[in-house]
């Protein structure tokens, strides 16, 4: 098991819960969606996920292993994170090839020119790109970009954390099929957080389903679909079948 979330929980100082006994388990080469509506507590478990916050209760393992502070680096070397902001993401005041070089160097892998050119292809990037400031870019590019800082340290896992919500339909395609192209061509293991069932259903062979802080009901894509005996996860998934 690539990675296995062992009943966590999260409150904040209010005493208000977000995240009750969560259990989840991501294989290696799968790809897992979490769906659930607004405040139901998906990017918290993202963040504790990526160690940006602690859990009050329960563990998480990477590979078997306990993370903590003292394997930290193996962790960021072996799992990367994609936020839904992806401006938000990047330095304004770096060209792509900065942000790209980033990575690189705190990973302590080395690219050479050619190299950057191929995975630029990979993520439909043009070459004149790297000279480029974010604020020069569309809402699809800085996203690719994104995506490429991510995926050069070559990771065994990725979190999607909403990433396609705030882009159009057809740019939201295209960032899906390079997700399904990274799976499995590095067999890049990805955790695929959204609302967006149709984008969820697509691209994942896998779905827990989040309700007020809860894992409610999980599923496996079978010749049919998804199947749930949960009675929200079974309506939010009738909704999209009656689009």
């Amino acid at each position: 098991m690539l990675l296995h979330v062992d009943q966590v929980n999260k409150s904040y100082r209010a005493g208000q819960r977000i995240l009750k006994n969560i259990n989840l388990t991501v294989g290696k080469g799968e790809i897992v969606g979490l769906v659930g509506e607004s405040g139901s507590g998906k990017s918290t478990l993202a963040k504790l996920i990526m160690q940006l916050e602690k859990p009050e209760k329960g563990a998480l393992f990477f590979v078997e292993q306990l993370m903590t502070k003292q394997n930290r680096s193996y962790f960021y070397e072996n799992c990367q994170i994609i936020f839904q902001n992806a401006t938000a993401a990047l330095n304004p005041v770096w060209t792509v090839r900065e942000l790209l070089r980033e990575p690189i160097q705190v990973a302590h892998k080395s690219f050479t020119d050619r190299e950057i050119q191929t995975m630029l292809e990979m993520v439909k990037l043009p070459s004149d790109i790297l000279e480029a400031l974010p604020s020069e870019l569309s809402g699809g590019e800085r996203q690719r970009v994104n995506i490429l800082r991510s995926i050069l340290v070559e990771p065994q896992l990725l979190v999607c954390d909403e990433i396609v919500s705030s882009l159009d339909r057809l740019i939201q395609r295209e960032i899906i099929d390079l997700l399904v192209t990274l799976n499995k061509e590095k067999n890049m293991a990805i955790l695929f957080i959204s609302h967006d069932l149709k984008a969820v259903s697509y691209l994942c062979n896998r779905i827990y389903v989040m309700k007020s802080g809860e894992i409610v009901d999980e599923s496996r894509k079978c010749e049919g679909g998804f199947a749930f005996t949960d009675k929200y996860a079974q309506m939010l998934f009738q909704a999209l079948e009656n689009e």
